[in-house]
């Protein structure tokens, strides 16, 4: 009975367990294409300044991450401590690397349509792919690489043959895309050798009020203080504060729940949900906003989503061998230090049986 009972509650605990992932990466990918909707939506009508909005996102973040790092257990999080030039320089680029990569792409919001800029966001992997071989001469696996083509090809039938094409918005959102490729290869290329682990919540505390430097001077070199000012006469404080915060939340409980999921899983699974969390925004976006598209729009988007996860498919199984062949490593490093340990013990024994003082017999 004893060994019954302890085999349904680990029934029990796995099947909670399986329940908690599938409910995290619901509210995740409910987020995530929330959150653009959402930005689509103040963006296009309500608050149209992006770029001070994304400032306002980040401020969110950093008094999140604060509060976590106050009030959490240190079993979820404990803050990184920082003590070399290199990590700092690595931390640095972060916000460039977000100013180029956030930034941008909420400014293109406000000139193209939701499923464009998710399908021109999609091209991602093929930018980091271009980018990484040009400055580490990095190459793709024959899989890889397949993928990415088919991945330029969806992208290519779904934007050019959409009637809601403007060329301001697709330039804007490209250099998000390659803004965002650049910061993630040239971060590692300046790092080198140089491994820094930092925590979700470490980033919001150490590089998003840099970030501010960035975007506030931005936002007021594009006008949008004047166009708040504006918007806080016409509508009053209320309503555009209750957007402020509403986008702010957002952006922190996006990161709080991707970072239990990452926790409870691995940031190779989460990967795999991008091309779901792309494709599940274009779909929902025809729904909520007037666009537009033809039978080589869709066929596009279908190709590009598909190819999209082929290649998130074959990262993470990239990803997962190459952890399996370290953890392979460490094992026989593990059992090699363990037999010398004990040969040592062994020695220890023989010499003292040896050397030990004997008994005269007389």
């Amino acid at each position: 009975m004893g060994k019954d009972n302890q085999v349904a509650k680990k029934d029990n605990a796995g099947c909670f367990y399986t329940l908690a992932v599938i409910a995290l990466l619901v509210v995740c990918c409910g987020e995530s294409v929330g959150f653009s909707v959402f930005n689509k939506y103040i963006f296009s009508g309500p608050l149209q300044v992006p770029i001070f909005v994304t400032a306002t996102h980040q401020l969110f973040c950093f008094m999140g991450a604060c509060m976590i790092w106050a009030a959490s257990p240190r079993s979820f999080y404990t803050r990184t401590k920082i003590d070399s030039p290199a990590a700092w320089t690595k931390i640095m680029l972060i916000p460039l690397m977000f100013c180029m990569n956030i930034g941008m792409n909420n400014l293109s919001l406000q000139f193209t349509t939701l499923a464009l800029n998710q399908l021109i966001r999609s091209f991602s992997p093929v930018a980091i792919a271009l980018t990484s071989f040009l400055i580490e001469g990095k190459t793709q696996s024959l899989p890889k690489a397949l993928s990415l083509t088919a991945l330029v090809g969806g992208v290519i039938m779904g934007v050019s043959s959409s009637p809601d094409f403007e060329l301001l918005g697709f330039l804007i959102c490209a250099g998000s895309v390659f803004g965002q490729a650049m910061g993630i290869v040239m971060t590692a290329f300046v790092m080198g050798g140089t491994s820094v682990k930092l925590h979700v919540f470490d980033v919001l505390l150490y590089a998003t009020l840099p970030s501010l430097v960035i975007l506030l001077p931005w936002s007021y070199a594009m006008g949008e203080f004047d166009v708040l000012r504006n918007e806080i006469a016409s509508e009053g404080y209320g309503p555009v504060l209750g957007l402020i915060c509403a986008g702010g939340s957002l952006a922190f409980t996006y990161n709080l729940f991707c970072t239990i999921f990452i926790k409870m899983t691995s940031s190779v699974y989460y990967g795999v949900t991008g091309g779901f969390r792309c494709a599940l925004a274009i779909v929902i976006s025809f729904f909520i906003f007037p666009q537009k598209i033809t039978v080589m729009g869709i066929a596009g988007i279908v190709v590009a989503m598909s190819a999209f996860v082929a290649n998130s498919f074959f990262t993470m199984r990239e990803k997962l061998a190459a952890q399996k062949k370290i953890t392979a490593s460490d094992d026989v490093e593990n059992r090699a230090a363990e037999k010398e340990r004990l040969l040592e013990a062994d020695d220890r024994d023989t010499d003292y049986e040896v050397t030990k003082p004997q008994k005269i017999l007389k």
